[in-house]
């Protein structure tokens, strides 16, 4: 069970990486050209083709961060051995997987929002806490069924990636929040 629990939290790294960057680049407005909303009336504005592109991209170097991790010696790596030619598209395509379930699992979470009235980025009173659940939630739940896609990658190791991102995703973004890279803490 360790071992699963450890992987689970390893596989989050690209994905906090990414997410990390994506904050830096929407608080510094990086690509404003890419600033669109994807659809206002169904996701609100704050879904833009920035985090579309940019979320899988980022996620993507985020796991390229992990080579010399799965290249250690004696270490047979999560996203396919210590080969080093394979190793750098293989880091690529699973962080580009991961990226792109953050991003699409999130839309759903964004249309019931809109569709309750809720405004983009708001929290409401009412019912607070189950917001933001929902909020950790659905992007852990995504990330966890693209890497499900993913060789190798065991059913029990996503399923304790979906129970354990919210966490950990709270605690990115409290740490963003610190650092005045996110206007909320949740």
């Amino acid at each position: 069970m360790a071992e699963v629990l450890l992987t689970a939290f390893y596989l989050q790294i690209p994905v906090v990486i990414g997410g990390v960057l994506h904050m830096l680049a929407v608080t510094r407005n990086w690509l404003p050209a890419l600033k669109k909303p994807v659809c206002v009336t169904c996701f609100g504005a704050n879904k833009t083709w920035r985090g579309f592109i940019l979320m899988p991209l980022l996620t993507a170097f985020g796991a390229v961060c992990l080579w010399p991790v799965e290249l250690w010696q004696g270490c047979e790596g999560v996203f396919g051995g210590a080969s080093i030619l394979p190793l750098l598209p293989t880091l690529l395509l699973a962080g580009l997987i991961a990226g792109t379930g953050y991003t699409l699992a999130e839309l759903p979470n964004s249309l019931i929002k809109r569709h309750l009235g809720i405004e983009p980025g708001d929290t409401p009173a009412r019912h607070r806490t189950l917001f933001i659940l929902t909020d950790q939630i659905d992007s852990g739940i995504g990330v966890a069924l693209a890497y499900a896609v993913y060789p190798g990658i065991s059913w029990e190791i996503c399923l304790t990636y979906a129970v354990t991102f919210p966490a950990t995703a709270l605690l990115v973004k409290r740490l963003l929040f610190l650092c005045q890279l996110k206007k909320s803490a949740t």
